[in-house]
């Protein structure tokens, strides 16, 4: 049996075994199952497809891990790119959330200073958490049957944990700035290093376009909801990766010149290793 055969099966054995175990608990739940009828059925089908999968996903690990494939890339091949992707999101958040209520910034130290961009950039996300912990109260209260009213309530809150969590993963991963140079960074994706000795110029320049991040000739934009208001000087270029929630969609992009939204600009040009110039 081939490498792509067996993938397919265990990744079919997969998807059969999730659809299997939701159609057993919707029935369930809605009463056409009887409890003993449901676990006839979980006996008789989940529990011999979950092994499995179990066993093939067992084995295709040890086959990938002897050839040298990452755990990120073991991830990819088993359950998919995509979903891959998902499930790394969702931990990440969970792990931002638990940085953000201890207060750690990730790559803080003693010679390193932190530079957020998050200031301006939570609104319309924090009234989008309000307006749906709104809605979810309200649809609590007006949804007659218990079962589906904790059901959505438990659904409802789950979803927001991604929102919750890329807020606070680009508060606890800011750009940092040390001796050696700055990095800079959009949420837990790097974007580019940049070595002390070429960062030439730090200039105050607010622009109200873009708002999007994007390369426009040698220029990489990394912008608030309001624009820019810092341009970094380059005298070499440097590679860059342009930020995307799938990885393998970052495109590199060579830049000299970099314009990003930052929440103090003083803290960056008040820096001894780059020359403050205020454009005219």
């Amino acid at each position: 049996m081939t490498g792509r055969t067996v993938r397919l099966v265990h990744r079919a054995a997969l998807v059969l075994t999730v659809v299997v175990a939701c159609t057993n608990a919707v029935l369930a739940a809605l009463g056409v199952f009887t409890p003993a009828t449901a676990l006839k059925v979980w006996l008789g089908f989940e529990l011999p497809l979950g092994i499995l999968v179990l066993i093939v996903g067992a084995l295709r690990v040890r086959v990938l891990r002897r050839s040298g494939t990452p755990w990120a890339g073991v991830l990819d091949e088993l359950v998919g790119r995509v979903p891959a992707t998902l499930m790394r999101a969702e931990l990440r958040s969970y792990r931002a959330l638990w940085f953000l209520i201890r207060g750690h910034r990730v790559g803080a130290g003693p010679e390193v200073t932190t530079i957020g961009y998050t200031r301006g950039t939570m609104s319309v996300p924090i009234a989008w958490l309000v307006a749906s912990v709104i809605e979810i109260a309200v649809v609590h209260i007006l949804v007659p049957w218990e079962w589906l009213r904790w059901t959505l309530l438990i659904v409802s809150v789950y979803s927001l944990l991604p929102l919750v969590g890329w807020l606070a993963d680009r508060v606890v991963n800011p750009h940092l700035l040390t001796r050696d140079g700055l990095v800079l960074r959009s949420g837990h994706q790097v974007v580019a290093r940049i070595d002390a000795d070429n960062l030439q110029q730090c200039i105050p320049r607010h622009r109200f376009q873009p708002t999007e991040t994007g390369v426009d000739g040698e220029v990489l934009f990394l912008p608030g909801p309001d624009g820019t208001n810092l341009d970094l000087v380059l005298a070499e270029p440097v590679e860059t990766l342009l930020p995307a929630f799938f990885e393998h969609r970052r495109r590199p992009a060579l830049v000299s010149r970099f314009a990003i939204h930052v929440d103090d600009p003083a803290i960056v040009y008040g820096n001894a290793a780059c020359q403050d110039e205020t454009a005219g």
